[in-house]
Parts: structure tokens; sequence; C-alpha cells
């Protein structure tokens, strides 16, 4: 079953590059504007000979790592925080909900006020642009948890911090897990804005940018390829896995 639904993944994806080849061929736009797959091939090849492309996902990982662990802190903490209080669900839950739909982007003007032109301004955007999903999957995450299991924490005695601990965040974690994959592709996301506007991050939105600079469009595809390979990477694999874990563990696999 595994290697028929992987030899139908990589035959709609050979398939892809096929049409997309046809298409270039037929000189409907020029090849500079809409180069071929061998065009955006070798220019990929070339940045990895030259280990550019080694540096720029390094770089951007480095950030995406230190970005994304703060938020799932502060995203948990806080989303623990508007489940349990009711004070803080009308008051601060409100202002949570609103900056979630706030597009990452808009952090990035005022990060570089607040920190300078530097890489803390990186990783605040990374962060802002995390934090609040998390803590609104963490929220919806506990509020889901069967009140059987709260009872019994409560009258076993479990103090605050073991209640929370052994309780929330366990009862919690298979849907929790949603929300941390949400919340990495939208700091995924954010990473790479702020890598394209600022001048000196080095990364693979960076990468982009300068691809535009020199109207290098296979440099473009090529990174842009790189980004959705790194991602879908750490969605699939990672992510994919460890949730196969968690629901097996918890009886929820199918």
């Amino acid at each position: 079953m595994i290697g028929r639904r992987l030899i139908l993944k990589i035959g709609f994806f050979v398939l892809l590059v096929l049409c997309w080849e046809g298409i270039v061929r037929l000189q409907i736009l020029p090849d500079y504007l809409v180069p071929g797959p061998v065009q955006v091939g070798h220019s990929l090849w070339e940045m990895l000979l030259d280990g550019v492309l080694w540096t720029a996902v390094r770089k951007s990982m480095a950030r995406m790592i230190i970005g994304y662990t703060v938020s799932v802190v502060v995203g948990i903490l806080l989303g623990i925080l508007l489940a349990r209080s009711t004070l803080a669900k009308e008051t601060l839950g409100t202002l949570v909900l609103s900056l979630q739909s706030l597009p990452s982007i808009c952090w990035l003007p005022l990060a570089l006020i607040w920190v300078g032109i530097n890489e803390q301004a990186v990783i605040a955007v990374v962060i802002l642009g995390a934090v609040f999903s998390i803590a609104v999957a963490t929220e919806s995450a506990i509020r889901n948890i069967p009140p059987i299991y709260l009872k019994v924490g409560e009258v076993l005695g479990a103090r605050r911090l073991i209640f929370a601990r052994d309780i929330l965040f366990f009862a919690a974690l298979p849907e929790l897990m949603s929300g941390l994959k949400l919340g990495w592709s939208f700091a995924w996301r954010s990473l790479m804005a702020a890598e394209l506007i600022r001048a000196d991050a080095m990364g693979l939105g960076r990468l982009l940018e300068t691809g535009r600079s020199f109207n290098d469009v296979p440099m473009m595809l090529a990174a842009m390829i790189m980004i959705i390979c790194v991602g879908l990477f750490v969605d699939s694999v990672i992510f994919g896995n460890l949730e196969k874990r968690i629901r097996r563990r918890y009886g929820l696999a199918r």
C-alpha cells in the first residue's frame, strides 16, 4: 500500500515536470521569463556545488529553530491561560484572535525599529508570526479535552504545575499536534518574508531576492523549489511521523 502511494506521488511529479517542459517548448513565453526544468535543475546544481544553497538552508533553519521554539513555549503557556481563565479569554483572548489574522510581514517594520536591522528582527517576526496561532490551537485543544480527565485530576489533588504538565498537556497533545504543525507553516512563511526584505540576512528567502536582483529566473525558481522541499520535509517527515506515533500511542490510529 505504501509502495503504491509512493509510486503514485513520484508519477504525478514526473508528469508535472514533463508538462512543464512541454509548455516551455511551445515557446508561448520567452525562456528567460519561464525557464524549463533543465535550466532550473542546472541552477540548483550550481548552487549545491558552490555551497551557497547549503549555507542558505543552514542559516534559515537556525533562525527557524530559535523562533519556532520560543513560539511553541509562549504559545502553549498563553493557550493554557486562555483555556483555564474566563477573564483572560474575554479580554486577552480577543486580542490574540485579532493578532492571529494579522499578516506576519506587518510585524517586520516594527521589529526593525524596535530591535534594529539585525538577526533579532528576523527571529522576532518568526515568533510573532506563529505564537498566536499556536496559542489559539492550544486553547481549542484544551477545551476539547473530555471533562472526566479534568475531574480526575482535581479529585486526585493535582497541583497547578502538575495538573498543567501531566493532565492538560498530554490529554490535549493529539489535537495540539495539528496546531503545532500549523504554527510551523506560519513561522516558515514569516521567515521567508523577513529574509526577502532584510538585505544582509543570508538564507533561502534572501537567495530568492538575489535571483530577482539579477533577473535570474532559474535561480529564483530553484530557491522556491528548495523552500518547498524543506517545508514539505518538516511537515511530512518530521511532523507526520511524530503525529502518527502520538495517535498510535493514544489509540487513535486508523
